[in-house]
């Protein structure tokens, strides 16, 4: 009896499994974009999908570039809540690194990810750590032990996307 219920178990949690993988793999990216942060890219050409997300705690990095340049008329009109660039300081020093006081913050997530310095374009950034008040403000960036969020670029001089997770 004892092994017959063991059985079902087991065969419960592989089919759990199972679909869960076949769910999470098939789950395109412009709908996760689009889940994340409200913009429809489905008429873009996706040119790097790549996630290092993984493991018990699910620490990683997610980035993910597009070329919009056949809808841009329709990515700028879903952009309009989104900052204008440059970035804010913290977001800067993250992104790109340099010095803040006699602190080197040497990051430099941007570079190390393929995402070019944009001076032309648009951000959107969402703090999702869990102590966060203001989901859009960087101001507690720096003051935590780890790093949960997203911060997505248009470029407006190349039409291209770029989206990044980072989660330690």
């Amino acid at each position: 009896m004892k092994k017959k219920r063991y059985l079902i178990i087991i065969i419960f949690l592989l089919i759990v499994a199972t679909l869960y993988f076949i769910v999470c793999k098939n789950y395109p990216i412009t709908e996760y974009i689009k889940k994340e942060i409200n913009l429809d890219i489905s008429s873009c050409n996706i040119l790097l999908d790549k996630d290092t997300h993984g493991g018990f705690l699910g620490d990683g990095e997610r980035i993910v570039k597009a070329d919009c340049s056949d809808s841009y008329k329709d990515i700028l009109s879903q952009i309009t809540n989104w900052n204008e660039l440059p970035l804010s300081r913290n977001l800067k020093l993250i992104m790109y690194g340099g010095y803040k006081g006699d602190m080197y913050y040497g990051y430099e997530l941007a570079e190390k990810n393929g995402i070019p310095k944009i001076e032309n374009g648009y951000y959107l950034f969402i703090d999702r750590h869990d102590s966060v008040t203001n989901e859009h403000s960087d101001k507690d960036l720096f003051s935590r032990y780890s790093f949960n969020f997203t911060i997505a670029f248009y470029d407006l001089d190349t039409n291209y996307f770029y989206y990044y997770e980072f989660d330690t």
